[in-house]
């Protein structure tokens, strides 16, 4: 499985970049702060004085694209071969999972779909956040599921380590430790005594705040100003709320590089990056409580542009680089429209089999997962980039919808009717 992914996402990143790739846009961020990790320079961006202590990017990534770079030295195409490892690492975690949490069935046929899943494979190539959180994001779980079926502290602590390392990667990861930590008290209490579960809630999120504080003094000593993860929140909610994207239906749900426009580029010129990261939050925050009104069509549209089906909006560029005309012609062909019109009626078989089985509050432990990346699309914006580390869990009840007709299909087969609705395989 691992193998069939990893040729996938290799051929793809070949076709679209090839050995000779340059970074661009978000990955010159995270290549230039690797790359001076790697010549010992530090945690540092270039500016028109030089380098500075920077926290615009998560560590997680410069961090681990800096090994590479100590190991082969500054070969950005190597970079892009290690997201298509890391994007690889996804299919069989999803089967780990899903058989965890499904059974056996339900988990290979999902690390399959991961295997092959368009976008997936897409955004395997290239230099972002998106393949190394999903493997965090899974990895984070799937030690989450195996606390919960035996509960010891030490594999709480483990979790909340795993989840700070998720956190350092997507700061969007920070809050779900308590939301595991919710999802886990009712299952918890069943076997443990209050003051034990009390203490295991408790070390799931100091394992969380273990890795991530030292992150966080860092900044303080460095920024000398509290920033948590990274200094870039504000501006990316400024970049999704504001006039230009509300009032443009084109736009609407989608984000523009504010700092780039006017009346924003004046308004911030030589302001530093956390006290630009703090006004741009401000404004933002201002410019939504000025319209209320608008909330409703806003929240729509976000939501619609998260979860849509095709890869083409109006407002969509090419990741295509102009000389990659195979890459191209592909992405034009949109994959992802025919493989979402079969891929989400199963997805929402598969939740209905969930829901109506005996074992369904762990089992939708994913779901809230979901629901919670979905929730930070409405307060941000709508992309199929944000999707990305949540898609292996929605496939997860794809699998687990396919396993529940591929059961009931054998049963008819062999001329045996269905007596329970707790039998299917997902739930044995």
């Amino acid at each position: 499985m691992f193998a069939v992914a990893l040729l996938l996402r290799v051929a793809y990143a070949w076709l679209v970049h090839g050995p000779a790739a340059q970074p661009s846009s978000d990955s010159l961020t995270y290549d230039t702060i690797a790359w001076n990790l790697a010549r010992g320079m530090g945690f540092q961006l270039i500016g028109s004085h030089g380098l500075y202590p920077t926290a615009f990017a998560p560590p997680g990534l410069p961090f681990a694209l800096s090994l590479l770079y100590r190991a082969i030295g500054h070969w950005f195409f190597g970079a892009v071969l290690l997201m298509c490892a890391f994007g690889a690492l996804v299919p069989p975690l999803v089967r780990h999972l899903g058989r965890d949490m499904f059974g056996p069935a339900a988990g290979r046929i999902s690390g399959w779909l991961a295997a092959c899943h368009p976008l997936l494979v897409f955004f395997s190539g290239y230099v972002m956040t998106e393949s190394l959180f999903s493997v965090e994001l899974l990895l984070g779980l799937i030690v989450s599921v195996a606390w919960i079926k035996e509960p010891l502290a030490g594999r709480a602590l483990g979790a909340g380590l795993l989840w700070g390392v998720a956190a350092l990667t997507r700061p969007t990861a920070l809050a779900l430790p308590l939301l595991v930590a919710a999802w886990a008290w009712g299952p918890l209490g069943l076997g443990l005594a209050p003051a034990e579960r009390r203490r295991q809630a408790a070390l799931l999120l100091l394992g969380t705040a273990l890795v991530v504080g030292p992150w966080t003094l860092r900044n303080a000593v460095r920024l000398h100003a509290f920033v948590p993860i990274t200094s870039h929140g504000g501006r990316t909610l400024l970049d999704a709320n504001n006039p230009i994207v509300w009032d443009d239906p084109s736009l609407r749900g989608g984000n523009i590089g504010t700092l780039a426009r006017e009346p924003w580029a004046s308004r911030y010129r030589g302001l530093s990056e956390v006290e630009l990261d703090r006004r741009a939050g401000s404004d933002a925050m201002a410019f939504i409580a000025s319209r209320p009104g608008d909330w409703p069509r806003v929240a729509v549209a976000k939501v619609l542009r998260f979860w849509r089906w095709s890869a083409i909006t109006p407002s969509t560029g090419s990741w295509a680089s102009e000389s990659a005309t195979l890459a191209r012609r592909l992405t034009a062909l949109d994959p992802l429209l025919p493989w979402s019109i079969a891929f989400f009626p199963l997805c929402a078989w598969g939740l209905v089999r969930t829901f109506r089985g005996p074992r369904r509050h762990f089992q939708l432990l994913p779901l809230w997962i979901i629901a919670a990346f979905t929730l930070s699309a409405i307060v941000y914006w709508g992309a199929l980039r944000l999707r990305v580390p949540i898609e292996p869990l929605v496939i997860l009840y794809a699998g687990a919808g396919v396993a529940d007709l591929l059961w009931r299909a054998r049963l008819r087969r062999a001329g045996l009717a269905l007596v329970s609705a707790h039998k299917a395989p997902s739930e044995k």
